[in-house]
């Protein structure tokens, strides 16, 4: 049950980011990443963290993507409405 509870927990976030990438606005795109900083923060004063190879590599490895899903869920929402500025620009000069 335990993993299960995990595997939701992972794609709320997941999804959560990339809608706040899509929805193009920086600061909803950096409320996850602060929180998890501050989470492993919190760990790590705490000695739920040690200093050990993986307690210091995995939190870089889920910051770098959390970031990364943010951005390209802004390049994906950057090139949809290029492509319809496009298509209205080719419409207006269509019809002159």
């Amino acid at each position: 049950m335990s993993n299960l509870i995990n595997i939701i927990i992972i794609i709320t976030v997941i999804s959560v980011q990339t809608i706040f990438g899509k929805l193009g606005n920086r600061y909803l795109g950096a409320i996850l990443p602060l929180a998890f900083a501050g989470a492993v923060l919190y760990f790590l004063f705490t000695g739920k963290l040690e200093f050990s190879f993986q307690d210091i590599v995995m939190p870089f490895i889920g910051e770098i993507t959390l970031i990364g899903i943010y951005a390209v869920a802004e390049d994906s929402r950057k090139s949809k409405l290029k492509k319809q500025l496009d298509k209205m620009k080719a419409k207006d000069i269509s019809k002159k």
